[in-house]
């Protein structure tokens, strides 16, 4: 089969996989550090100041511009 007679189903969109290195502030209010700790892992905190750095962008699918 040539290329001439394959038809396009539908553009292609490019795909990416963004990394980001996040710094937190999370307040937790607990009766003692090993509650503290068990609810920030299960239910997370109280964010006071997050920081978020860009460190790689990868392309997954798709055509890559430049």
């Amino acid at each position: 089969m040539s290329k001439d007679n394959v038809t396009k189903i539908k553009d292609a969109k490019k795909t990416q996989c963004f990394s980001y290195e996040v710094v937190m502030l999370v307040h937790i209010i607990a009766d003692d550090e090993t509650n503290a700790k068990s609810q920030l892992d299960e239910k997370g905190g109280i964010v006071t100041k997050r920081d978020v750095k860009l460190v790689n962008t990868t392309t997954l699918y798709g055509e890559e511009k430049e």
